[in-house]
């Protein structure tokens, strides 16, 4: 052998020593990251997720092969030293993508909180976790490296592939025994909760139409913290030049801190009892009302373009005063490999050590179900929060004008995909840049409809609500460690062509209905305080939840005077539960 060339083993009992090894460290990570790991998380949010397991799955198993292959016939053919280290490399990584995913990511949220929750994991968790990778790593390396004569180590290694390969063939038939629906289409799974299930959905329909008597629209951007509105305002050039007759209020207090749920409590006024389940509340919340029917009570068409499974459960459950709900064709996967892309993603992003998350930022819900479309008999599409895709529509139709009144509830994504920590971490010029992106972005849907209302003379008669379910989300396991209020812009019918005003008034969520009756001169019993006639000490409330494994915490916060200082954040209610609220 020439000095500095690799002699590769093409012996055939060197081979055949391998093959049983081989086969087993090489369906490892391909098992976890492509297989157990993507049916489990299927498995465990069908109610969420708008598809079927065979519109993802077949492809991952299909890729996990590949890639098992692969690492297969490579190893086959290496230098015996190369090949104990590669081997014991691999047995290693596959071994921690295991435990990291099962035991080391310290009680991170599930997929229904968008990420895994690295901002709360203490920096000395990090670095424990840190050490228990190098150390493996290490470890796994210096005993490939060592002469193994009696073969101990090698019989060890198989042993601990064949426990890895074994849990991880257990996951998913654990999975199916937990939920047995999970192999049928997402139509069969909503036909069999109920036997008389429309698969309905709200659509697009009249998400381009204005009345010509009387319009409420009513703007939720999610996850828009005052902070965010405050950042954009010094960096955007005249961002909020349109809201004549607004006034934005800077200190506003939202009832909770999620979207679920405060999105049904911005529209119904009912509050959350965290001892009901997420799904029967939904189901229920909108039936009683003081708000939508009150509306249609007088006239008002009610339309609602938001999320499913955070602000609805399901659309056959809300109220037939709803205009644009509409039964659905079949759900169809439109984007089949992105929706592995992003399978396959949250895997890799489940097995990462803590320190190696922040690089690959987690894979929220509607990400995945964006990759679906559904389209309502009417011909109208299913609505999708997507900043993109609400002012792609917007932008792109020519707005029509329907005879009557109308309320139309309209939630993008806003600010969702923000994850900002001003309370701990200094805020970089970058953050800075994205918040001013995201607000812009979100403001650039609110400006067509102003803009459309102009053109047609019915601004100035319009009630305009802009604000956000809930403010930025951090610390996400604790309490709060800081002030936080969400954004809200409000025009009264009848105000127009005045500058923006900015108030300091100690006003909350609960304000809102109260000032959208009293502007459309809607009398209803126990109106409520309006915006505009809220006391100094005003004493609002604030509900945190936190989600993490399968427990939950709220807090209950009481402010009083100004909600700027957490100093007048007072923690009156503290409650732990032992499941998780939105399940």
């Amino acid at each position: 052998m020439e000095k500095g060339k690799i002699k590769f083993e093409f012996n055939a009992k060197t081979i055949k020593k391998r093959i049983l090894p081989v086969i087993l460290v090489s369906v490892l990570t391909p098992l976890i990251l492509f297989v157990a790991i993507p049916f489990e998380v299927y498995a465990n949010n069908m109610d969420e997720l708008l598809f079927s397991l065979s519109a993802f799955f077949p492809y991952c198993v299909l890729f996990g092969f590949l890639l098992a292959a692969g690492v297969a016939c490579a190893l086959l053919f290496l230098p015996e030293k190369i090949y104990r280290i590669c081997y014991a490399l691999i047995l290693a990584l596959s071994f921690l993508f295991f435990m990291q995913g099962t035991f080391l990511n310290f009680g991170a949220n599930s997929l229904a909180g968008d990420n895994l929750g690295t901002n709360s994991v203490h920096i000395g968790l990090k670095i424990l976790d840190l050490f228990i990778w190098i150390a493996v790593l290490g470890v796994a390396v210096a005993l490939a490296i060592i002469k193994d004569k009696k073969g101990i180590f090698a019989i060890v290694a198989v042993i601990l592939a064949i426990v890895v390969v074994a849990t991880q063939i257990i996951t998913p038939m654990a999975s199916t025994v937990k939920h047995p629906d999970v192999f049928l289409s997402k139509q069969e799974q909503l036909e069999k909760d109920d036997g008389d299930y429309k698969n309905e959905v709200l659509s697009c329909q009249n998400l381009t139409s204005v009345s010509s008597e009387r319009n409420i629209f009513y703007f939720c951007i999610d996850k828009f913290d005052e902070y965010f509105a405050e950042v954009a305002n010094d960096k955007a050039y005249k961002l909020y030049d349109n809201l004549d007759g607004f006034t934005w209020f800077q200190d506003n207090i939202s009832l909770y801190g999620h979207t679920f749920p405060a999105v049904a409590h911005m529209l119904t006024e009912n509050e959350y009892d965290i001892g009901q389940s997420r799904a029967p509340y939904l189901d229920n919340v909108y039936k009683e009302n003081r708000t939508l029917n009150v509306l249609a009570e007088n006239g008002y068409s009610i339309n609602l373009y938001t999320v499913p499974y955070y602000a609805y459960n399901k659309a056959n459950a809300l109220p037939d005063n709803i205009e644009n709900i509409s039964e659905a064709k079949l759900f169809k996967t439109t984007h089949p490999m992105e929706l592995v892309g992003y399978m396959i993603k949250l895997s890799v992003y489940r097995c990462l050590p803590h320190f190696l998350k922040d690089s690959i930022y987690g894979v929220k819900t509607n990400d995945f179900n964006l990759c679906v479309t559904s389209v309502g008999k009417n011909g109208y599409a299913g609505y999708l929060t997507d900043n993109a895709t609400v002012y792609k529509q917007v932008s792109d139709a020519a707005f029509t004008t329907r005879e009557g009144k109308n309320f139309s509830f309209i939630h993008i994504d806003g600010c969702h995909e923000l994850s900002v920590d001003y309370f701990t971490k200094k805020v970089t010029a970058k953050q800075k840049n994205e918040i001013t992106s995201a607000v812009s972005y979100s403001f650039s849907v609110v400006n067509e409809y102003i803009r459309v209302l102009k053109e047609k003379g019915l601004y100035e008669n319009a009630t305009i609500i802009i604000t956000g379910d809930h403010p930025v989300t951090v610390l996400s396991r604790t309490s709060l460690k800081g002030a936080k209020r969400t954004a809200l812009f409000f025009k009264k019918s009848g105000d127009a062509g005045t500058p923006l005003v900015q108030s300091d008034a100690p006003v909350a969520h609960e304000n809102i209905w109260p000032t959208i009756m009293e502007s459309e001169g809607i009398e209803r019993e126990n109106n409520g305080v309006t915006l505009y006639e809220v006391p100094e000490n005003n004493e609002r409330r604030h509900v945190w939840h936190t989600y993490f494994s399968n427990k939950c915490d709220e807090y209950v916060y009481k402010i009083t005077g100004s909600g700027k200082n957490f100093d007048n954040w007072e923690l009156i209610e503290q409650n732990y539960y032992d499941h998780c609220y939105w399940e």
